[in-house]
């Protein structure tokens, strides 16, 4: 049965309506419609001509208070399931019950710049929807996350601060973490499977009142085997932290003892995606090599609310805690808080952020390991 090309006079909306196909069924329920109540509607046929038409029982309105995005569509471009037929849809020979909603397919997330409809992090996609796994070199994003509060995690960001004692201070991160090989599901939304990853960062620290001198900078260096499955990813590896202190702060301060602070640790890490915005996770490391003051255990836990954005060309907000812990401080933790906006790529899940930062408790650069601040700043943060 082909639906009529209908339009309401008095309703701002266009009319979703089901064929039956010979048979009676329910209503698309989209997220986006919503039911008719009325008994009979306005209507306006192409020669403008006025009639009232009763109200079918299975008659959607759609709701102009609601984004419309696309439904998935199929390789060749076309929404498997579905007929469009001016402003109606109705059912094609593939059912819904065939192909199911973009919800049942994982599909959460809507790209409006591509008009596509991507995976959810936290979404349960049926295993015959899912790609197989497979190798991949240089795979695209990570299947383990950084810590958007992290303060040693491989990036680029800059922090511009002001601690209570030491005055105005900047803060750059300049290294990142990428993929090298991949057993699994191809992509970096939504993936599954094992990575290789190798990281690295020099995280530096500048004088901003005296001609921005760089006193000091610390040096990772690591690689990680990174595990994903559904909302749960984990990580296991190496890193190594070596810290310096700069020229121009030893020629201020010609007597300072600098300390040789290296760590060579094992680190384990767990994370899990509550729901599409929360992320929850913690890590333990333990050096089997240290100097210069440090000393073994390092654990890190933290949170992470990043909405899913309803228009994700405009971004959206994020908020983020991260709880340092070192035994080197006679495990007195250093807390860091950041909120602010943020943008995420749809394909490459790389995310840029701008926003606030707060951190109470010990130093982030290990030259100075032993010293308290407490800093207020503003920041940007690209994620890989």
């Amino acid at each position: 049965m082909t639906p009529e090309s209908i339009r309401g006079s008095e309703v701002d909306a266009s009319l979703l309506r089901l064929a039956s196909h010979g048979q009676e069924r329910s209503p698309i329920e989209l997220p986006w419609s919503k039911p008719v109540d009325e008994a009979s509607l306005p209507l306006t046929d192409a020669s403008g001509n006025q009639s009232t038409r009763a109200i079918d029982p299975n008659l959607h309105i759609f709701d102009p208070s609601h984004d419309s995005p696309a439904l998935p569509s199929d390789r060749t471009g076309n929404t498997p399931g579905w007929e469009f037929d001016s402003g109606l849809i109705s059912e094609s020979p593939g059912s819904p019950e065939q192909y199911g909603s973009p919800e049942q397919h994982g599909l959460h997330e809507h790209d409006e710049m591509s008009g596509e409809w991507l995976p959810s992090v936290h979404s349960s996609v049926p295993s015959q929807s899912r790609p197989r796994p497979d190798w991949v070199m240089l795979p695209e994003g990570l299947l383990y996350k950084s810590y958007l509060a992290g303060p040693h995690e491989p990036r680029i960001s800059t922090v511009l601060f002001s601690d209570t004692e030491k005055g105005v201070l900047w803060d750059a991160t300049l290294g990142g973490r990428v993929g090298l090989l991949r057993y699994g599901t191809p992509g970096a939304a939504a993936a599954d499977g094992w990575q290789w990853d190798l990281e690295g960062a020099v995280m530096v620290r500048l004088d901003v009142e005296n001609s921005e001198d760089v006193e000091s900078m610390d040096f990772r260096f690591g690689t990680l085997i990174t595990r994903a499955d559904g909302p749960w990813s984990a990580k296991f590896g190496y890193f190594h932290i070596s810290s310096h202190v700069g020229d121009e702060y030893m020629e201020r301060f010609p007597t300072f003892q600098r300390v040789n602070y290296v760590t060579e640790s094992l680190i384990a890490g767990v994370s899990y995606q509550a729901s599409d915005p929360l992320r929850l996770y913690g890590e333990f490391a333990y050096a089997v090599k240290t100097s210069g003051g440090a000393k073994p255990i390092q654990i890190q836990i933290g949170a992470e609310h990043v909405p899913v954005p309803l228009q994700p060309k405009r971004g959206g907000p994020f908020n983020a805690i991260n709880l340092d812990v070192r035994e080197a401080v006679d495990f007195s933790p250093t807390v860091t808080l950041q909120t602010g906006w943020q943008w995420q790529g749809m394909a490459s899940q790389r995310r840029l952020r701008f926003g606030l930062q707060y951190l109470n408790g010990y130093t982030t650069q290990f030259e100075f390991f032993n010293e308290r601040e407490r800093q207020i700043g503003v920041g940007s943060w690209f994620d890989y």
